[in-house]
């Protein structure tokens, strides 16, 4: 194991180990360590679900399309989307216990499902996406399953055939798994029809657009830190940049024709939702469409991709932008109170019903019409140690099993 390789399990390790601690202090002292109030109930954790979740279904999609359509120049990467998928589904799900509070009374959604919720949908949802990641990963693999890990092989007569095969039937269904979970995760914000901001149908497709532009830059990360940046992998690599900046430009469009829409012909209480997103976060929406076209722009031009320090940049530029966008779901919507009273009977006059915000601070009002929320250093370590989770599986993982076997240069 080379030295990046153990400092990289090291660090990840460390952050995860941190992350468990933090939570673990959170699950005693309650969720008034977090910066959520009543009236702002989704922060940071649930931009993170948002965030892994598009990380996961990226990555199947790039897996599941090489084995549908033949590109096979991109081989070499199948199994490191897979196994990114695995471990970026596998850190939604880490990622919603510290949101939930007291994550033992997850035993009510599997005793009494409300099918109605597509909160049950997501978590049937994840499970199984996890599971068929897994499987896709573990397909891929059967044929290097030798050695000491030949006792993890299923016995069939030509392993590299049945390999192929299987990854060529699978594909498909994969392809839609990987879709779904991003989509059923869309419909958690989009079908709440009192928050404004989410009520849109553009939602689920844009979800899956930008899913595939910042799983796509996660498996071209991960590529080119395991490949390096060679000529054997040139085309693969630019493939891949194509396809990141193709998916950025339709995620943009399809954000910027909502925003639109919603400026032109919205209604008061939209231009007030409007006024919110740009009033108060204009520059972290200009860095949100900035970000990710400039990064994708970049992974474009061969001599980035040539050079690691260069393609690091723009792919941490693309991720950034994108987390950014994730991150704003949530203001204009918790900012936006869709309960009014119309004081002594005024006609056309309404106000925002104000929420008691769940914590009492002397000297300030305990009902708030808006709040804003940044999130807590307790929300900031959890997140960033299940991001040093993600990292760590899929470092132990080409460190232990054979994701890179029979493809290095």
């Amino acid at each position: 194991m080379s030295v990046k390789m153990k400092s990289g399990l090291w660090v990840s390790g460390a952050l995860f180990l941190a992350a468990i601690a933090v939570w673990l202090y959170q699950l005693r002292e309650g969720l008034i360590l977090t910066n959520m109030v009543n009236s702002y109930s989704w922060g940071l954790y649930i931009s993170g679900l948002a965030f892994f979740v598009g990380n996961a279904a990226g990555g199947l999609v790039l897996t599941s399309s090489i084995y549908l359509f033949g590109v096979k120049q991109l081989k070499p990467l199948a199994k490191l989307g897979a196994l990114t998928a695995f471990a970026n589904v596998t850190a939604a799900m880490l990622i919603v216990l510290p949101d939930i509070g007291r994550p033992l009374r997850l035993y009510n959604l599997l005793l009494h499902p409300n099918f109605m919720s597509p909160l049950v949908w997501d978590v049937l949802v994840l499970n199984l996406y996890a599971l068929a990641s897994a499987l896709y990963l573990y397909i891929l693999m059967l044929p290097e399953l030798t050695g000491r890990l030949a006792w993890l092989a299923v016995k069939v007569d030509d392993p590299h055939e049945f390999s192929e095969k299987w990854g060529r039937r699978i594909a498909p269904v994969a392809l839609l798994f990987a879709i779904g979970i991003h989509v059923v995760t869309a419909w958690i914000f989009s079908t709440q029809g009192a928050r404004d901001w989410w009520f849109t149908p553009v939602m689920a497709p844009d979800f899956v657009s930008v899913a595939i532009a910042v799983g796509t830059t996660v498996v071209l990360l991960a590529g080119v830190l395991a490949y390096g940046t060679g000529k054997k992998y040139e085309e693969a690599y630019r493939t891949l940049g194509l396809i990141i900046f193709i998916a950025t430009c339709v995620h943009l469009f399809l954000m910027m024709n909502d925003l639109v829409i919603h400026a032109w012909y919205g209604n008061a209480e939209t231009h007030t939702i409007m006024a919110v997103a740009w009033g108060d976060f204009a520059w972290l929406h200009i860095f949100e469409v900035a970000a990710p076209l400039i990064g994708a722009g970049l992974l474009l031009l061969s001599s980035v991709r040539r050079s690691l320090p260069r393609l690091a940049l723009s792919s941490a530029l693309l991720i950034a932008g994108v987390f950014a966008h994730r991150f704003l779901l949530m203001p204009a919507a918790y900012n936006s109170v869709p309960m009014t009273i119309t004081p002594l009977g005024l006609p056309n006059t309404h106000w925002s019903l104000p929420i008691a915000s769940g914590r009492f601070t002397p000297g300030m009002s305990t009902f708030l019409e808006q709040y804003s929320y940044s999130p807590s250093l307790v929300e900031v370590v959890i997140l960033l140690g299940i991001m040093g989770y993600a990292v760590f599986l899929v470092l132990l993982a080409i460190s232990r099993l054979p994701i890179l076997a029979g493809e290095r240069s």
